[in-house]
């Protein structure tokens, strides 16, 4: 039987900086983070207008690996996503081909740990991801608002196409 653990929003803070931070492009590997957050502004992160308006980056992409881990205290899971990048719909292209990015919670063995409002990566997906740069790093916008599923049929004519 699998334990859950759960983590409330007011912790999210801790957790994302717990999180590594973003490189710049061309620096080496870009990791984009997951921004939390999500609840304050779920009207406006529920307007694809806002979230393309509001992102630095929208890159389309394939998710190559999804792996769960446990950070080197073994006090929080985090799961790390390589994504093919495949299109750049906003920003500058980065000389690096693929991102990653890191989200905390996820299941390592038989303990699951769920954050609210985290987006979830599935390997061999198609996605779309909205992101922005503050800072030295970058986050994802408005929280799972901020990352579509490509092979969805509901996705065909989203903004930023």
């Amino acid at each position: 039987m699998k334990k859950l653990v759960f983590i409330p929003m007011v912790c999210i803070g801790l957790v994302l900086a717990a999180c590594a931070a973003g490189t710049a492009p061309g620096a080496g590997e870009i990791i984009v983070n997951q921004s939390g957050g999500a609840g304050a502004l779920v009207r406006e992160c529920g307007d694809r207008e806002y979230v393309a308006r509001t992102s630095d980056y929208i890159i389309e992409g394939l998710v190559e690996k999804v792996e769960s881990k446990w950070n080197q205290d073994k006090t929080q899971i985090f799961t790390y996503t390589d994504l093919s990048i495949e299109k750049y719909v906003k920003g500058a292209p980065f000389q690096q081909k693929k991102l990653k990015i890191v989200t905390p919670g996820g299941t390592v063995g038989e303990i699951s740990q769920w954050v609210e409002d985290q987006p979830i990566f599935h390997q061999g997906k198609h996605v779309r991801v909205y992101f922005t740069e503050a800072n030295g790093g970058f986050t994802i916008v408005c929280a799972q608002f901020g990352v579509e599923d490509l092979d969805s049929p509901s996705s065909a004519a989203k903004p930023g196409t």
